[in-house]
């Protein structure tokens, strides 16, 4: 997505293109396509999905586990045509409403040894789609509507539930923790991203949370909803769906430098985001002292203040970092962030600095009456004009707070 003045960041990023990809030849465990002994592998068969059918991934455990039931009645035939037993089918996941996963449940639920039995548990999202609950009522079959943090058990396998949503509202994920394996349906793909279906609650802001969430766990394997599994490559196919939505965020189609996007980033709000593309720049080249800048902007606002503070060692560095301004912006940034971590006396001094050698800069001035207020200096704030202004029309309320924290 985003241009750079190095080569591409995802060179090794080699998944197989929708037109070279070879036929799975019908249900075909993952350890055959992995070339691993992953136990989860092992016993995991994926059957892949066409234009109107999802992927479907079944799990040989204590039971089998459907995940996402997809929109093939000869799927399942296939199936159990290799010996499996209906009666052993012990839940479905749908990991969201679209028919292409979600209606070959029904297909299961006419299996004779499933329908006299009506033990197969469905797991949906709570927010699914009121139809499809409607069909499954009068089936007797046992629903368990989920938020998301909660744990399937398979019997050998635990998989977290994780809410993704963003392309429909009722999107989640299964995660298994011990493989770093990620049931992603339509949340993550390895060919692009899903747009927002505004008619199941898709929003592009609440795909943002999510990718936030997907971003903090470990994830080596993605095992999507459509396009084949990608093994080993977990990080790089969530970082290029995520940097996508950026692009969606921005609303740009042009591709834009790292430093142009986090600028336009942090107008929005997005502190999370400008962070990840001004990081980017400075995988490229660590000496970027603009995007370096960027990133303790953004480290402060989010609270992060020692990792700013070490960020501001690496700039302090760099000897043309202070031509720029005289070193305005690291004093001020530094006194920002120690004021953060309730240095409050240091605070001071670093905005006296700034202040004895740039002038009556404002909001240096601003800075320091907010670190003498907290300090419980409350008179000598209220001495300073630019903060008593400030404090009447914006900070009263916010440090009060602070204070009373304090205290």
């Amino acid at each position: 997505m985003f241009a750079t003045p190095q080569e591409n960041d995802y060179e090794n990023f080699q998944c197989t293109p929708y037109e070279l990809e070879k036929p799975t030849q019908g249900w075909t465990r993952l350890a055959q396509m992995a070339e691993s002994p992953e136990a989860l592998f092992e016993r995991t068969w994926f059957l892949e999905g066409y234009n109107f059918s999802s992927n479907i991934y079944i799990v040989q455990d204590d039971g089998l586990t459907v995940i996402d039931p997809g929109n093939d009645y000869t799927a399942y035939l296939q199936f159990f045509d290799r010996g499996f037993d209906p009666a052993h089918v012990q839940r479905v996941v749908i990991t969201h409403g679209h028919f292409d996963h979600a209606m070959g449940v029904l297909e299961l639920c006419n299996y004779r040894g499933i329908r006299e039995k009506k033990t197969m548990e469905i797991v949906m999202h709570e927010a699914g789609p009121e139809e499809l609950k409607k069909n499954l009522e009068p089936l007797g079959f046992p629903v368990r509507l989920v938020q998301g943090g909660e744990i399937i058990d398979t019997g050998r396998f635990a998989f977290q539930i994780v809410h993704t949503p963003g392309h429909t509202f009722d999107g989640i994920c299964l995660y298994h923790k011990d493989s770093k394996s990620l049931f992603s349906g339509d949340a993550v793909l390895p060919y692009g991203l899903s747009a927002p279906d505004k008619h199941g609650g898709g929003r592009l802001d609440h795909m943002l949370q999510a990718f936030r969430t997907l971003r903090r766990l470990d994830i080596a394997h993605v095992l999507p909803g459509h396009g084949w599994p990608v093994f080993g490559l977990g990080p790089k196919v969530v970082e290029a769906s995520y940097e996508e939505m950026i692009k969606h965020l921005l609303g740009v189609s042009r591709e834009v430098s790292c430093e142009e996007a986090a600028r336009h980033l942090i107008g929005k709000g997005c502190l999370e985001e400008a962070l990840y593309c001004a990081e980017k720049s400075i995988r490229y080249n660590p000496s970027d002292a603009s995007a370096l800048r960027l990133k303790i902007l953004c480290l402060n606002d989010m609270g992060r203040f020692h990792e700013a503070l070490e960020t501001l060692e690496v700039l302090q560095a760099i000897p043309e970092a202070n031509q720029e301004d005289g070193g305005r912006f690291q004093t001020l940034a530094r006194g920002y962030a120690l004021m953060g971590l309730g240095r409050y006396d240091e605070a001071v001094a670093a905005f006296d600095e700034v202040l004895h050698r740039h002038g009556d800069v404002k909001e240096a001035q601003i800075y320091k009456g907010m670190a003498l207020y907290l300090s419980g200096r409350q008179d000598e704030a209220m001495d300073i004009e630019a903060f008593r202004s400030e404090f009447v029309g914006r900070f009263k309320e916010e440090l009060m707070q602070k204070v009373a924290q304090k205290d």
